[in-house]
């Protein structure tokens, strides 16, 4: 990320917790029996792609305090990893939530560094890439579980030409990106945003 992408860049708690109100809707709204159900991320069930929500906040929260972790943000793992009920699933996140807010309220949080599977970083673009992926795999969660698959416009917004600038190539690199996937010129910024991060809307 450039300077000048950074001075651009809305502040990132905001995002965060805009991204998660909406993230958090849907998940109040997963029934138990589609825990085990298919999502659009073929490698994870619900089930994992919950706890890869969970596990996306906690590996930042992690990485704001300061503790090393080896575990990847791709991967589906997070603290509840042996939890099966999708009430007690969605308390986790919120707690996770509250608890990275805590840490990114503190001063000078975001403007530190932190090291990751991938090296040294700034906390500010963990950050960044934290709602991002939680904004794309709430989308996922509402595919598959059959509910309202509307993003917030502003986020969308944000997330695309952001995704474009590096986040979505990094990302494809690693293998846990599928290839952009062809869409209407005339499609919604969601559906092409969507389509771009190798989903077929």
């Amino acid at each position: 990320m450039t300077a000048a992408a950074d001075s651009a860049t809305p502040n990132p708690v905001t995002l965060l917790e805009q991204t998660t109100a909406r993230t958090k809707m849907v998940m109040a709204g997963v029934r138990q029996s589609q825990i085990d159900a298919p999502t659009p991320c073929a490698e994870w069930n619900v089930h994992g792609l919950v706890n890869h929500l969970i596990g996306g906040l906690e590996f930042t929260a992690a990485c704001i305090a300061g503790i090393p972790t080896a575990i990847r943000p791709s991967e589906a793992e997070s603290s509840q990893i042996n939890e099966r009920a999708v009430g007690n699933l969605a308390q986790a996140y919120d707690a996770a939530l509250s608890h990275l807010l805590e840490l990114a309220a503190a001063p000078g949080a975001l403007e530190r560094t932190a090291m990751t599977p991938f090296g040294e970083m700034p906390v500010n673009r963990i950050f960044v890439g934290t709602v991002m992926d939680q904004l794309i795999h709430c989308w996922d969660l509402a595919k598959a579980t059959g509910q309202d698959t509307t993003l917030d416009a502003d986020l969308v917004d944000f997330a695309f030409p952001m995704l474009q600038s590096g986040f979505a190539d990094l990302g494809r690199q690693a293998g846990f990106i599928g290839p952009e996937q062809a869409i209407a010129d005339d499609a919604s910024q969601l559906d092409k945003l969507i389509a771009y991060m190798g989903r077929k809307p």
